[in-house]
């Protein structure tokens, strides 16, 4: 595992104990019980068959039953009463496995989940043989979901992007970085008038300190000809065969090392026009797709300025989903609905009943993930 990435897995592991210290964690985490008011929203990512499976059983064995989104947001407002032993999940990305594996298995078990989408990586078509699952469920496999029944689609913004916020150089951009997932934690790179993402975006383009589009910082616009001289050296070297080499890192840094890194910072009027893009061509194409409204939003890596909460209110978002919420264990009724708080979907085998996990089981299997180099976007 590279250094970053196990200092990153060392950080969030140790967020675990702490924020059990702190009471960060529901009663049943800790092997307390469930109280009829609190319905614990999930957030997950890829739908492993194994753990998939086994969470789903963990659920029908003890009567659990998962809400659509709509009957939880009535709770959550005091409309109605929460049904007893009730959940919310919720997947983000739209990955390839929720068609494949989560919706058989929902199916099967009389279920349905929430997913937020990112229409504007969303392929049309499925580009892959029978029988594979592909980063991301194209609008032909979400159409078939969204009629079905099982499934709410919502926003998670249009491009789930990540914007550079200073001259820092962070990275290259590389095979690896414009594929898959990967390509959600490469930032936006201006062409023009427009941004180009994922394979869009040339091999060797240097990288810069970044944030998530709908964090507060403001967006560096690096001057596009720093990419020119690093670009070229890949180019001219094979291509994808170029980061075989041991120096590539090296070679690229000493063709950027001539340069002076410059640029300018976007406007608060820009970051505003850019958010508002984000948020309401996420709602737009969503909505012209699966013919449903989207009300629902959930902020990429849980991080959310006050101009995007601000800007999410503006343009019709009625609810905010997060990752953990200071203070809020479980959003009850009466809770804020703009700042929803979700565990992680580890700990939905916590939940008490017949064959419930430990907490160290638990634990163990997330560290095992976290130091496996296996962790997702969220």
């Amino acid at each position: 595992m590279p250094l970053g990435r196990f200092a990153s897995s060392a950080r969030e592991a140790w967020e675990v104990p702490r924020d059990l210290l702190l009471g960060r964690y529901p009663a049943f985490v800790t092997g307390g019980g469930l109280a009829r008011d609190e319905v614990p929203v999930f957030a997950l990512h890829e739908a492993e068959p194994v753990s998939f499976a086994r969470r789903l059983e963990h659920l029908a064995r003890n009567g659990y039953r998962t809400l659509s989104i709509d009957e939880y947001v009535a709770v959550v407002r005091g409309s109605v009463q929460a049904p007893e032993r009730a959940v919310l999940l919720t997947f983000d990305d739209g990955r390839g496995s929720v068609w494949s594996v989560a919706a058989p298995l929902l199916q099967r078990h009389g279920m349905r989940a929430v997913v937020f989408l990112v229409p504007g990586r969303v392929p049309l078509h499925a580009p892959r043989p029978a029988g594979e699952h592909a980063a991301l469920m194209s609008w032909e496999e979400i159409g078939a979901l969204a009629r079905g029944g099982l499934f709410d689609f919502q926003s998670h913004t249009l491009l789930h992007a990540r914007v550079h916020t200073g001259p820092r150089l962070a990275g290259f951009v590389t095979p690896e970085s414009r594929r898959g997932y990967a390509a959600f934690d490469q930032p936006l790179v201006r062409e023009g008038e427009r941004d180009l993402v994922g394979s869009d975006v040339p091999l060797g383009t240097p990288l810069f300190r970044s944030s998530p589009r709908t964090s507060e910082e403001l967006r560096f616009f690096e001057d596009p000809s720093l990419r020119s001289a690093c670009v070229a050296a890949v180019a001219g070297a094979g291509g994808d065969a170029f980061f075989q080499r041991p120096d590539w890192h090296s070679r690229l840094g000493k063709a950027l090392r001539s340069r002076r890194v410059t640029g300018r910072i976007e406007t608060k009027q820009e970051q505003a026009a850019a958010l508002r893009h984000e948020l309401e061509g996420a709602r737009r194409i969503i909505e012209e797709r699966v013919g449903r409204p989207v009300v629902h939003l959930c902020y990429p890596w849980h991080i959310a300025g006050a101009t995007a909460r601000a800007l999410a209110a503006e343009v019709g978002y009625e609810t905010a989903f997060c990752g953990k919420v200071d203070g809020v264990p479980v959003t009850l009724p009466g809770g804020d609905l703009r700042a929803i708080a979700r565990l992680g979907e580890d700990y939905l085998e916590l939940l008490p009943g017949e064959g419930r996990a430990s907490l160290a089981e638990v634990l163990r299997r997330k560290w095992s993930r976290r130091f496996g180099g296996r962790a997702g976007v969220r």
